[in-house]
């Protein structure tokens, strides 16, 4: 969203309304007047100030005061909260399109030597409504009241000290010398300096001048509060009790001077999970500290990291790497949104907390508003407690019984640590005698484990507790460019050759299953072209075979040779490269594209002797024989090599759900329809940075996933995004070769198949036909009550990401496309022809539209 901004200024006589108001503690008494009094007659000056904040709201342009700039003179100092304001530039000035004001203040005239402390107030007053107007009005009072008795304290008879109240003010404008002359008359050395104002802005508004006024202070050791006007939109009893009690601990003498200067950050309770943080985000911290942290304004590199990390953690517990079993999923746990700016102040590792709460004061008795100020402050250096909300009982006990699952635990150690590295790389690695590892369960093993690896510790964690974490491409780059000639293969006499590009892979615990997958499947390939008609192969095309060899020695190499050259007078095969892995599968489908650059009229057909690996099998892939037999002889056979405009990729049994894909992800493509996909190499990085948005905007609950769950299969990240490649495009046309029987292919059961008769020449009876055309889901892979459930309620089937929704989130992402009107998707698909009607009024804007409408958000704390 667009902060704008603009530079007007309401005159309002505050100081001629207001006299050295005080706020109250909660002791109920002040500079030795009764809390009573002073609630009355701030009630009646406050009825007096809102009055004349809210007049003339439509008045002459004789109440505002703005200085054109000449149009050859750009604005100086024209800031949005988007962008990162240079440091040297503080304070700055108020500035909207080509006018702005005079400066408010110049900044050698503001300085901090003599200044008892510096707080910066985010300051929020609606002016949608006269009453939240009001409201808001006497918060601000409220807080600066505070700000001037704690001014007051710190004198304690001795010469006045001076204090600066840096202020963004966003919502409805004011006069910033008109505040000034308030903060006067609440005390003659409280300066009070507006930064900006914003129509609309966040916190980070101001966070960021807190980032930046630390930046370029020459003295380390200044401390700055950081305070803002929490309630001023939600008008409740737990945000007014809650505000009060913030504003008082990080303006408490111990907060703004610690008794152990170690202390980089004070605050009212500093709590541990589900993050570094202290509640309410009111806090006072060293510069020295503050320098450290991520600038934080809307869009900068702490908000896309922080999404970064939330994502990492996510992928991470689809593989069962890292765990969060203490709380339920919730934006505000994760700080996710507006959440993450509560996150920020205890987001790097080098943060040595202090407190004024006791340890047994929970959020709920601040919030409920019976601290008392003088038994429950009760200094001392952090961390005193941990959990800020109630936690899952019996993962609790899980994880005090549970050494594993302790150290897998991501509000423990393990999810600082993933989000430290993430953030601040090196510089997030915690030091050797940090207080976390101490603090935390399993401290000590990660202390090793960081001190051999450094930041990459969790990437060697997740490499030893799952074997599925891995890309399906050589880390070099093999692929040839200049290996393809155009049109090399064809003659004008004859027909265009069978162009097959073959991984063959032999993996190290079963290269006799791959030996002889790939002898069955050489058979078919120099048998010919399989006729559905007569049921029978024919030599009616040349075979010329591409191949890749992976983790194959030298025995391996020779055999292929050897019976290429027995079959040279029907099949020509070329090596492209030996790869060290079988799971480098990806690296055919990178020639393959290649090739499709160098000739793309031709049809080209991709094999493997390796079945799809499956999630949570522990295996990279089995050799069902009968299976690999099939899905060579469907893809090369005459109907799938036959060029139609009705279909433009043919496999065996094409399937949408839970992804577009064909059985065994063997096809026959065109050419022309190839040349449209993303690169396969660059595609899997696509896919993983899609896994990580749809991750994100499931965890906000715009998509769900009741179809089917998120898994590293279904989201197609890593080497999974091979099964994904062919399919990705909005412009797919798919057929495909289907056998006449219904279940032909032999059961899967327990951990064997069933044998099946294949005496019969009809186990091969296949039929062509337009895809998709079979169930929804390959069998077993989704139950119809499931789906009968999804397609009855619009809320499920307007977001589930494995219907349209996520389609054409994917499609848009990936190649900024739509289907065309006559697509196969718009019947197929539940709801298409409302999704279409959507396509025609929104356009790529389409998902976010009906999302919305039927989304049902994750908006974490209701304040």
């Amino acid at each position: 969203m667009r902060i704008s901004r603009q530079s007007i200024h309401r005159r309002v006589s505050l100081a001629d309304l207001m006299n050295k108001a005080r706020i109250p503690h909660s002791n109920g008494r002040v500079g030795g007047r009764s809390f009573h009094r002073i609630a009355i007659g701030a009630a009646v000056i406050l009825l007096l100030i809102v009055r004349r904040l809210l007049q003339s709201q439509h008045s002459t342009s004789e109440q505002v005061l703005i200085t054109q700039t000449p149009p050859s003179e750009p604005a100086p100092l024209l800031r949005s909260s988007k962008k990162s304001p240079e440091a040297n530039a503080f304070p700055f000035f108020v500035n909207i399109d080509n006018s702005y004001l005079p400066p408010i203040s110049k900044p050698e005239s503001i300085g901090i030597a003599d200044a008892a402390f510096t707080v910066f107030y985010n300051l929020f007053i609606p002016k949608d409504t006269i009453s939240g107007s009001e409201y808001a009005t006497s918060v601000l009072m409220e807080q600066l009241g505070q700000v001037a008795d704690s001014l007051s304290k710190l004198e304690n008879g001795e010469v006045r000290k001076r204090a600066v109240v840096y202020y963004n003010l966003i919502g409805k404008p004011l006069r910033p010398e008109k505040m000034t002359d308030f903060c006067h008359s609440l005390h003659p050395k409280l300066e009070c300096i507006m930064i900006g104002y914003y129509e609309k802005a966040s916190e980070s508004v101001t966070l960021q001048n807190v980032h930046d006024f630390c930046t370029a202070v020459d003295d380390e050791d200044v401390r700055v509060t950081y305070i803002h006007s929490k309630g001023s939109y939600h008008h409740t009893d737990v945000n007014r009790n809650w505000r009060r009690e913030l504003t008082n601990a990080v303006l408490h003498p111990h907060c703004l001077n610690p008794p152990n200067d170690t202390c980089n950050v004070c605050g009212t309770s500093f709590f541990t999970r589900f993050a570094f943080m202290f509640p309410g985000n009111m806090w006072t911290s060293k510069c020295s500290y503050i320098k450290k942290l991520l600038p934080p304004y809307d869009g900068g590199e702490y908000d896309s990291r922080k999404k970064e990390s939330i994502a990492s953690f996510l992928k991470m517990r689809l593989y069962g790497v890292l765990d969060a079993t203490l709380l339920e999923d919730r934006i505000d746990y994760f700080g996710l949104g507006r959440y993450r700016l509560e996150h920020w102040i205890g987001s790097h590792p080098s943060i040595m907390p202090c407190e004024m709460h006791r340890e047994n004061v929970t959020l709920g008795i601040m919030v409920g508003g019976q601290v008392n100020s003088t038994y429950d402050y009760h200094w001392g250096m952090g961390p005193r407690r941990e959990w800020v909300v109630p936690e899952i009982e019996s993962a609790q006990k899980h994880l005090e019984e549970d050494d594993k699952a302790a150290f897998k635990e991501y509000y423990f150690l393990a999810g600082n640590l993933l989000k430290w590295f993430t953030l601040y790389g090196s510089d997030g690695v915690p030091d050797n005698d940090s207080w976390v590892w101490e603090f935390f369960p399993s401290g000590n093993r990660w202390r090793d484990l960081v001190a051999q690896y450094g930041k990459n510790a969790m990437d060697q964690v997740a490499a030893k507790l799952s074997n599925e974490l891995y890309s399906a491409y050589s880390k070099i780059n093999m692929t040839n460019a200049n290996v393809f000639v155009r049109g090399n293969h064809v003659s004008a006499n004859t027909k265009p050759p069978v162009v097959i590009f073959y991984n063959i892979a032999y993996p190290k615990d079963r290269k006799k299953e791959a030996q002889y997958a790939l002898k069955i499947q050489l058979d078919v390939l120099a048998n010919g072209q399989y006729d559905i008609q007569t049921r029978s192969f024919h030599h009616e095309r040349a075979t010329v075979v591409y191949y890749t060899l992976a983790e194959g020695d030298s025995d391996n190499a020779d055999f292929v040779v050897r019976y290429c050259n027995r079959k040279k007078q029907n099949m020509t095969c070329h090596l492209l490269n030996e790869v060290p892995s079988a799971e480098t599968r990806g690296e055919t489908l990178e020639q393959l594209h290649k090739y499709c650059e160098a000739n793309p009229s031709s049809r080209v057909t991709y094999l493997s002797n390796m079945h799809p690996p499956i999630h949570g099998t522990n295996t990279t892939g089995r050799h069902p024989m009968q299976k690999l037999r099939a899905y060579a002889a469907a893809a090369t056979s005459k109907m799938c090599l036959r060029s139609r405009d009705t279909c433009n990729v043919c496999g065996m049994e094409f399937y949408a759900l839970p992804y577009s894909h064909f059985s065994g992800n063997s096809f026959t493509a065109d050419c022309e329809y190839v040349n449209k996909l993303i690169p396969p190499r660059q595609f899997e990085e696509s896919m993983n940075n899609l896994s990580e948005d749809a991750l994100l905007t499931h965890l906000e609950r715009s998509f769900t996933s009741e179809l089917f769950p998120f898994t590293p299969q279904n989201l197609g990240i890593g080497h999974y995004s091979v099964e994904h490649w062919i399919g990705s495009h909005p412009d797919i046309k798919p057929c495909d070769i289907a056998p006449v029987k219904k279940r032909w292919l032999p059961w899967f059961r327990g951990n064997a198949y069933i044998a099946n008769d294949y005496s019969s020449s009809r186990i091969y009876d296949f039929r062509w036909g337009l895809a998709p055309r079979r169930s929804h889901a390959p069998v077993g892979a989704l139950a119809s009550k499931t789906e009968s459930s999804v397609r009855e309620n619009d809320t499920t089937l307007f977001r589930d990401y494995f219907y349209l929704a996520g389609n054409l989130y994917k499609w848009t992402k990936f190649y900024n496309r739509l289907p065309p009107e006559d697509s196969w998707v718009w019947n197929w698909f539940p709801g298409g022809d409302i999704w279409k009607a959507g396509v025609s009024e929104n356009g790529s804007k389409v998902v976010n539209e009906f999302t919305l409408k039927y989304a049902d958000p994750n908006q974490g704390v209701p304040f």
